[in-house]
């Protein structure tokens, strides 16, 4: 009997000390040991606490705070080109686009003068508000009724953001709307710059910024620019229309008169009472440009 008492005893004693050396090193990674202060035995632990008295805690692979950075390693090797971006159609669609003056956010301006030069500014760092206007129009010309065109302007002082706009056309009696485009989201308009809307036989030196397969009628109608949420920022009705784009008075209609045509446009850019008659002339077109 008392040989298997010594046995069972020999056993607990293996299983404790199986015990003690699975949580060594502890949790952290730290491996706990007790000196003897007399003699300097050691023994490893899995706890300082476990230390008895005549005894010193000492403790390894303990980690200290981080030192400083070391060196940059040396750069990889180059990854191959990617494929080229989407072009410009145009030289005027550089206008609106992104630009910085001083480290500040701002929108390429266009303007033309009488001899079709051309001088690009960035417009940065401005206060005020932006002003847009329905600047210039045109039914068709003799032969060609489909070429014709809507411009829009911002008079303001403020880049204009004309994601989801809406240039809409009514008959001269109409109530519903003929959609004439929706601008693509993105679409900036700096002060002073142009956004041309062409009909579909648009021939003008001007490109279009966006075409239109609507015919607009030479007898009467109206057309007018919405923003994103639909509300009337400008609108403009001409000949003997009796329509909701009409602001006071009808403009007078432009005349079907042999290429280029004539058109009804603001004198100066922007000019506006709100009376469609006082503020649209007949002249020659000047599609895309200052008036």
């Amino acid at each position: 009997m008392r040989s298997k008492i010594l046995v069972a005893l020999a056993i607990a004693a293996v299983a404790v000390a199986s015990a003690a050396l699975a949580a060594i090193p502890d949790g952290n990674g730290v491996i706990h040991a007790c000196r003897k202060v007399d003699g300097g035995a050691l023994r490893v632990v899995a706890k300082a606490s476990a230390c008895r008295s005549g005894e010193r805690a000492l403790a390894w692979n303990q980690r200290g705070a981080a030192g400083p950075a070391g060196p940059r390693g040396a750069s990889g090797a180059q990854g191959p080109q990617g494929p080229a971006g989407p072009g410009l159609a145009s030289f005027d669609s550089l206008a609106g686009l992104g630009c910085s003056l001083d480290g500040q956010a701002g929108a390429i301006s266009i303007a033309y003068d009488a001899s079709g030069l051309a001088q690009i500014h960035c417009v940065a760092g401005v206060g005020g508000d932006a002003v847009i206007r329905i600047n210039e129009f045109s039914v068709g010309i003799e032969g060609a009724l489909g070429d014709e065109f809507v411009e829009i302007a911002n008079t303001g002082t403020a880049a204009a953001d004309l994601s989801g706009w809406k240039l809409v056309y009514r008959s001269g009696a109409g109530t519903s709307d003929v959609s004439l485009g929706t601008l693509a989201d993105g679409t900036m308009l700096a002060p002073g710059a142009f956004f041309l809307l062409g009909g579909s036989g648009y021939s003008g030196a001007h490109p279009a910024d966006k075409s239109f397969s609507a015919g607009l009628a030479s007898a009467a109608g109206g057309v007018a620019i919405k923003d994103a949420d639909g509300n009337i920022v400008d609108s403009v009705g001409w000949g003997d229309a009796t329509n909701a784009f009409v602001e006071g008075t009808t403009a007078a209609a432009p005349p079907i008169a042999p290429a280029p045509g004539k058109s009804d446009a603001r004198h100066p850019n922007g000019h506006d009472t709100n009376v469609n008659s006082a503020d649209f002339t007949i002249g020659d077109p000047t599609p895309g440009i200052s008036n």
